[in-house]
């Protein structure tokens, strides 16, 4: 589990935790900007409150962990033992459950979490070779698909993508019967909508998604919204190394799987294809549409799950003459596995871009897979060893490129800042102060109470100061949107404004300190404040200050409900 960088996954840990508050909250003040688009993404919120409800807060999260584990892996698992044998079945087990990106995203509750591993999971679905069971696999892949685009919109134009290169490899090489297996598809993925909105009622609060999706989208897509969100100019891109990763990858693949495309068994090709055409949505997205898929690594994250598929089946390829010897064939798992120990042992590595170690390392992974693939299969013992050493750097080159921190620069010029991902510490490092402060974090609801009436607003007071400890509990009332905007202890001038516009029934003072409290209490004395209750969050080395004040200049609701 990552330390908080943004306060995006908490909020949707508030749709996991309390959904229908919240809806009865803000419904009214926030629907207008989409601000409430988090409680739409079903795919990724019902199976984590159901997950909470069956084992609370902090089991349910890892409950659902290992959910979406098994939906990444057993099919991985399924589709390579099926291609090439058991041992390539554990390299694509071992190479998604050491790939840092997947594990930085599965350790959040933002949608991405479940996206990649549905991506993953329907892409090997999708690649099945299983003739018998081609329809069940088919609906097992629409399904996947379909909780992808439902978890995170931004999934979609990689489920397309995934979606079109198997058309295309289907109709080129298998034709018949390719209009049925759509249908089938197609059918699918309405059913699975269709279950999701029965169930998104009791369990959300709201049974349409689909409109406030579509309208968020609609919302998101306005001039005024791009600027604020996607960088127009494309100059940061070259500081960020892990990018480099799917193009190696895909590239080092063509090179592990022959030179000749038709060579290539079809549902390799499939997933190769798939690849590289997510990675194409991906690139034009980002450069010539509107969309940050890249330079927000809760978005590229998606990626991942079609380049560590695309990974493994490279490792296979590479390690194919060692399937002549059983007993050897496992090195390759072993070497995935042991590349990932290997860097546990001293997790640091130094902050680099594309230039030079970045293409460096990128070329020497391509380098590499091209001696391994021409020198493993000769019988001499220098050749072995050559291609042996060659087929270890293409793991290390990959884990290298994809952990590396970004370098230090000066903002750059129509560019947008996104905080860097924790990827070099995905592997090894210590999470007990995350996981403490997701735990006093969930805490929260229960402390504050249900509303009493709709519209029962809540607004938020914390110390600015402290905004890193205080990113991931803010977001549990939607962070910045219903907070204060400035200093605290004492209400500013725009305070008072936002007060007296969004006219709260209660506002939340939190702190990891529980300095000002008194003061800030005093300073909203125009309000009529009545002190409701008092508290210390704990968990661990974590200690989050909470106090809740009643406004009772603002504690009737429209039906005459009165909260004070």
């Amino acid at each position: 589990m990552p330390w908080p960088d943004l306060n995006d996954p908490a909020m949707h840990t508030t749709f996991i935790l309390d959904p229908h508050d919240i809806f009865l909250r803000y419904t009214d003040a926030l629907s207008p900007t989409a601000r409430l688009r988090e409680g739409a993404r079903v795919g990724f919120l019902i199976p984590g409150r159901v997950s909470y409800l069956l084992f609370g807060a902090f089991a349910g999260f890892i409950v659902y962990r290992y959910l979406l584990a098994l939906i990444a892996v057993v099919p991985t698992y399924l589709l390579l033992r099926r291609l090439y044998g058991r041992v390539a079945g554990a390299v694509g087990v071992v190479a998604i459950l050491s790939a840092p990106v997947i594990l930085t995203a599965w350790g959040t509750d933002f949608p991405d979490s479940a996206a990649v591993s549905y991506l993953a999971g329907g892409l090997a679905c999708l690649a099945m070779p299983s003739e018998r069971h081609r329809r069940a696999w088919l609906i097992a892949a629409a399904a996947l698909l379909t909780l992808a685009v439902w978890a995170f919109a931004s999934a979609a134009p990689l489920a397309i993508a995934t979606l079109a290169a198997y058309t295309w490899i289907r109709y080129r090489r298998d034709r018949p019967h390719l209009l049925r297996d759509l249908g089938t598809m197609a059918a699918g993925g309405v059913a699975v909508t269709g279950l999701l909105a029965v169930a998104s009622g009791p369990l959300l609060g709201q049974f349409d998604y689909i409109v406030p999706t579509v309208k968020s989208v609609i919302f998101l897509a306005h001039p005024s919204q791009i600027v604020l969100w996607h960088s127009s100019n494309w100059q940061w891109a070259p500081y960020v190394a892990y990018l480099l990763v799917p193009p190696a990858t895909l590239l080092a693949w063509l090179i592990a799987a022959g030179p000749r495309l038709r060579a290539i068994p079809t549902p390799a090709l499939i997933v190769g294809a798939a690849c590289a055409a997510q990675l194409l949505v991906s690139v034009l997205g980002q450069f010539v549409g509107g969309v940050q898929l890249l330079e927000m690594h809760y978005f590229s994250s998606l990626l991942w799950g079609a380049v560590t598929l695309t990974f493994a089946m490279l490792i296979v390829e590479l390690g194919r003459p060692l399937f002549r010897h059983p007993r050897l064939a496992w090195l390759l798992p072993v070497l995935v596995l042991g590349v990932a120990l290997a860097y546990e042992l001293d997790p640091h590595v130094p902050a680099f871009g594309w230039l030079p170690v970045g293409g460096a390392l990128a070329a020497l992974m391509v380098a590499s897979a091209l001696v391994a693939k021409r020198w493993l299969a000769r019988g001499s013992m220098p050749a072995r060893a050559l291609s042996g050493a060659a087929l270890a750097v293409v793991p290390a080159c990959t884990l290298l490129l994809t952990v590396a921190p970004v370098p230090a620069h000066a903002q750059l010029p129509h560019t947008v800042y996104d905080p860097p991902p924790a990827y070099a510490s995905a592997l090894g490092g210590d999470a007990s102060m995350a996981v403490d402060l997701y735990r006093a974090t969930t805490q929260l609801p229960q402390f504050v109470g249900p509303a009493a009436f709709a519209g029962e607003q809540l607004l938020m007071w914390w110390p600015r100061e402290q905004v890193r400890q205080l990113l991931e509990p803010i977001g549990i009332y939607h962070a910045f949107f219903n907070s204060l905007p400035e200093g605290f202890g004492t209400l500013s001038d725009d305070d008072r404004h936002l007060v007296e516009q969004r006219r709260p029934a209660q506002i939340l003072l939190l702190s990891i300190t529980g300095a000002q409290f008194e003061e800030s209490l005093e300073s909203l004395s125009d309000y009529k404040p009545k002190l409701v209750r008092t508290a210390v969050l704990r968990s661990g080395s974590i200690s989050l200050h909470a106090w809740l004040i009643d406004l009772e200049r603002y504690c009737t609701g429209d039906g005459g409900v009165i909260r004070c």
